[in-house]
């Protein structure tokens, strides 16, 4: 009957996308669901993870939580190399090639935690991580999108930059910033 309980907490795994703002979007939601008694997996590519152990108080501000564990999962980027949005595809394109069969490969084998042997019982990823979503899907396992990015952010950046790069309004140069804030108010 123990082990049978056991299996039926919750147990959330977040994987967020590897940049500085979605994670810590996401440990803040993580932050929430601890305090709440809910045991919480962080999962984060290797490239993102190095810097945030090693500049922040990440670890200190986490080791209060026993239902917390951080995981791993490998992204194939050069550590050397600072992760910042200009790299954005680069990044992409490493976890869609590196992480995404081991993430499939942990969650499908029960291996996602060396701490814990509690399943997943609800997966939240980053909006942007459709194969998260296909492997939740697969395995049975409800899952909620997070999207960390700012509506402003999403419209500009993933709806409208190639357009405005084509018409040569983006990047932005000089006086004709101004000019250009002052069009788009209707001045």
């Amino acid at each position: 009957m123990d082990q049978q309980n056991n299996t039926l907490e919750p147990h959330v795994l977040i994987f967020p996308l590897p940049f500085q703002g979605p994670v810590n979007c996401a440990l803040k939601l993580a932050e929430l669901l601890c305090l709440s008694g809910i045991h919480v997996t962080f999962l984060n590519t290797e490239h993102i993870h190095r810097p945030l152990i090693r500049h922040t108080n990440v670890l200190s501000r986490f080791n209060r939580y026993p239902n917390f564990t951080f995981e791993t999962v490998p992204d194939g980027l050069e550590h050397e190399k600072p992760v910042s949005g200009d790299r954005f595809m680069e990044v992409m394109d490493a976890v869609d090639a590196v992480s995404k069969p081991l993430f499939r490969e942990m969650m499908v084998s029960g291996r996602l935690s060396r701490k814990s042997d509690r399943p997943v019982t609800v997966m939240i990823s980053d909006a942007l991580f459709s194969f998260a979503v296909d492997i939740a899907i697969e395995m049975s396992i409800p899952v909620i999108c997070f999207e960390t990015i700012s509506p402003c952010c999403l419209w500009t950046s993933y709806f409208n930059l190639p357009t405005l790069i084509e018409a040569g309004d983006v990047p932005f140069k000089g006086v004709r910033v101004f000019l250009l804030v002052l069009y788009n108010l209707g001045i």
